[in-house]
């Protein structure tokens, strides 16, 4: 009699504790299942400056990390990608080391800085150009950085990033201030067609609209972000500040992210597989013309993900003397984290 019920009650426990692991697996909250792949959300602005991004995802380089990468909208500016990071609502992002960076951090939100996105390379590097309308060149109006003054200029996406040192620094060799001219803060697709509309004298544009603008007659090339600041660490990659606790899937994302740059780097400086790559990013990415992504001079990112501290830090003080920047600037050595790109490498190889 004891044995039945000892035997009735062993399998009442059997079956509840069966259907208990189901509903946990139904619920998604048991153990992911090796078939199951973590989405990853990336945050990108939709410019050209994310084609690494574009061949990392559609050549597979993720998924074969067994990662599930999503890349979704992200507003305009690195600012904009702050608050999303700081949250949690996207786990990477690319852009400016900004003042709201710096002020984020300053609140005690640790987001990474794990890799280069863009580079200065060389003065002839026009990944980032201060470029004046042509006609205002050829009449003789603008011939040396003094003659900006009084001009309406194209000044970025928004304040407090790179583009407000870098227009310092352009200004500055006129012996000119931000005062003596109008910036006027616009998307840099949009500061192309201000220019050819002569709604702006003056802007700073990216590649590809420099190329464009030069091809179409519209604006000349005045300055490099290049001549005026060496080897500034123009954008970065973010890790927010859960993903970059989880080391072994954030340095599997950086596997394939580096397999991108790489990637883009062989396409458009060795002219390898160029073809098959502007395929690709045609597809997904303007300009839509091949042409365009052929004749442009793109810009750098280091292969193995090497980051200029020292540009970050001058950029802090910069936001800081601007007041852009509440308190004291942060130490940003306790936030660049290379140990994603440096176990990447120790997979991929360097470069």
């Amino acid at each position: 009699m004891l044995a039945g019920h000892l035997l009735r009650w062993t399998l009442t426990l059997v079956l509840s504790l069966a259907t208990d692991l189901a509903c946990a697996q139904s619920s998604g909250t048991g153990a992911a299942t090796p078939e199951q792949k973590l989405a990853i959300k990336v945050g990108v602005t939709g410019r050209p400056d994310q084609a690494s991004l574009e061949l990392a995802l559609h050549r597979g380089y993720w998924e074969r990390q067994g990662l599930d990468v999503a890349l979704v909208s992200a507003g305009t500016s690195a600012q904009d990608a702050i608050s999303a990071l700081a949250t949690n609502q996207i786990q990477v992002s690319g852009g400016s080391p900004s003042a709201g960076l710096f002020n984020a951090l300053g609140r005690g939100i640790d987001i990474r800085i794990v890799a280069d996105w863009s580079h200065m390379h060389s003065a002839e590097d026009s990944t980032f150009a201060f470029l004046v309308r042509s006609d205002l060149i050829d009449s003789g109006r603008v011939k040396t950085f003094a003659d900006l003054k009084g001009l309406t200029i194209g000044a970025g996406p928004v304040q407090g990033g790179y583009n407000d040192l870098f227009l310092s620094l352009v200004l500055a060799k006129g012996h000119l201030k931000v005062a003596d001219v109008k910036p006027e803060f616009l998307p840099f697709p949009d500061g192309l067609a201000a220019l050819a509309s002569k709604k702006l004298d003056a802007a700073m544009l990216i590649e590809p609209t420099v190329s464009q603008a030069a091809a179409q007659g519209i604006a000349k090339v005045l300055v490099t972000a290049g001549e005026v600041d060496p080897g500034a660490q123009v954008a970065t990659l973010f890790y927010s500040p859960q993903f970059a606790a989880q080391s072994d899937l954030a340095t599997k994302f950086m596997v394939g992210y580096l397999q991108g740059v790489r990637d883009f780097y062989d396409a458009f400086h060795l002219k390898k597989n160029q073809d098959d790559a502007i395929a690709i990013l045609t597809q997904y990415l303007a300009p839509k013309d091949p042409n365009a992504w052929k004749n442009t001079r793109w810009g750098s990112t280091d292969l193995n993900g090497k980051i200029n501290a020292d540009s970050i830090k001058a950029q802090g003080a910069f936001y800081k003397q601007e007041g852009l920047i509440n308190g004291p600037v942060v130490d940003i050595d306790k936030y660049i984290d290379m140990s994603f790109a440096n176990g990447a490498v120790r997979i991929i190889g360097p470069r």
